[in-house]
């Protein structure tokens, strides 16, 4: 496993894609936090949660499609073979790769959020941006919560990836998913109710705090529930992914 870390890790910074999903991520997420410190309401403190809309609704997304391309570029490439060869043990390699795909969604996302804040910070009120304080308890909480999301989330990616392997697909998949599907389920009047509290991405929100594109609606559970709910769903992508790799040939 160890080995096949390393691995890991020196394919990712050989490449330009985390400059790329950096720079992407930060101006989806700079840029939505920047427009909603502007146009905050004056006279109450801003939650910092707010501020981390953008990183939440927007760089999340952008994150998995960062680390699914772990997977789908070397099936692309046919160096998948070559990573097998290397690594015999299939499951130990997606592992791998979902660890360090998660460890760097992290990092980023927990940069991004707090670029947020300041940015939303700068750009309120005097009485909004005292919400936005990075002495509080909520301000760290919102950066460690958004990172633990997008962490999952990439997990989740990988799975994904794993499953449909080809990078048109999952890119599909991972982007639609979240911005399209459970944005049309959570809106629609008749179901939102009832079908909402159990999206995935839904949940994932849910305990980061961050208002959703969805319609607001009671969650089935607390926050801690919400991570518990959102983490099953990933586990079970991780394994409908080593399912995939185990039971086809590279």
């Amino acid at each position: 496993m160890t080995r096949a870390l390393a691995s890991e890790w020196r394919k990712l910074i050989s490449t330009r894609t985390p400059l790329w999903a950096a720079v992407a991520v930060a101006a989806l997420s700079l840029g939505v936090a920047l427009l909603l410190g502007y146009t905050a309401y004056p006279l109450t403190p801003m939650a910092p949660e707010k501020a981390a809309t953008g990183v939440a609704l927007l760089g999340v997304p952008a994150l998995m499609v960062l680390a699914s391309i772990s997977v789908t570029a070397e099936y692309r490439s046919a160096m998948i073979r070559t990573t097998f060869l290397a690594t015999p043990n299939r499951a130990a390699v997606l592992t791998a790769k979902a660890l360090v795909a998660a460890v760097c969604c992290a990092v980023l996302a927990a940069l991004a959020t707090l670029g947020s804040v300041l940015v939303a910070r700068w750009a309120a009120a005097p009485r909004a941006a005292a919400g936005l304080d990075l002495a509080h308890a909520d301000t760290w909480r919102a950066v460690g919560a958004v990172a633990l999301v997008a962490a999952l989330a990439a997990v989740a990616a990988v799975g994904v990836a794993a499953v449909l392997r080809e990078a048109a697909a999952t890119v599909a998949v991972l982007l639609m998913w979240p911005l399209v599907i459970e944005s049309v389920l959570g809106t629609l009047p008749s179901i939102s109710a009832h079908v909402g509290p159990y999206l995935p991405f839904a949940n994932g929100l849910a305990f980061a705090r961050v208002p959703a594109f969805t319609a607001p609606f009671p969650m089935a559970w607390g926050e801690l529930g919400s991570l518990a709910y959102f983490t099953g769903f990933v586990a079970v992508c991780f394994a409908a992914g080593l399912v995939a790799i185990s039971r086809r040939d590279a």
